[in-house]
């Protein structure tokens, strides 16, 4: 992706973004987008972004999909693991939510649609669905 302001008018930003399969194919890369404020073409220069699917459901350090996770109607609900899950499920079953906690709580960072209280049903169902994949059996 890459973004600039115009050459002509000075508008804040020019942006455009290419999908590329291999990061090496973009060095030195650059491309054409117009202005959409005054149309005018610019040249824009490309830097390699990684992309993210749209629930962030990857595992940060690998890249990989995660296996915990389960669509709902408003969005992904995903954790790690069973102490993730754990925490996720006393959080959102929780009635009364006080503050206290910090800005930078992984609480505070969840999507508005799972802290909604009318959500709380669907949400514990895909947590619920989320724990019987978790759960192994012993084998004898």
């Amino acid at each position: 992706m890459g973004r600039r302001p115009c050459s002509t008018c000075g508008y804040q930003w020019v942006r455009i973004e290419k999908v590329f399969d291999d990061a090496t194919q973009i060095k030195g890369e650059s491309a054409k987008s117009k202005c959409p404020q005054c149309k005018s073409e610019n040249e824009v220069s490309l830097e390699f972004t990684r992309t993210e699917p749209i629930d962030h459901a990857i595992d940060p350090f690998w890249g990989l999909e995660l296996a915990l996770k389960e669509d709902t109607r408003h969005g992904t609900v995903w954790v790690y693991g069973a102490t993730h899950l754990e925490q996720l499920k006393l959080y959102i079953s929780a009635q009364l939510r006080e503050g206290g906690g910090t800005k930078w709580s992984y609480f505070t960072r969840l999507p508005k649609w799972l802290k909604t209280s009318k959500n709380r049903e669907l949400v514990l169902k895909a947590i619920a669905k989320l724990e019987n994949r978790l759960i192994t059996r012993p084998t004898i």
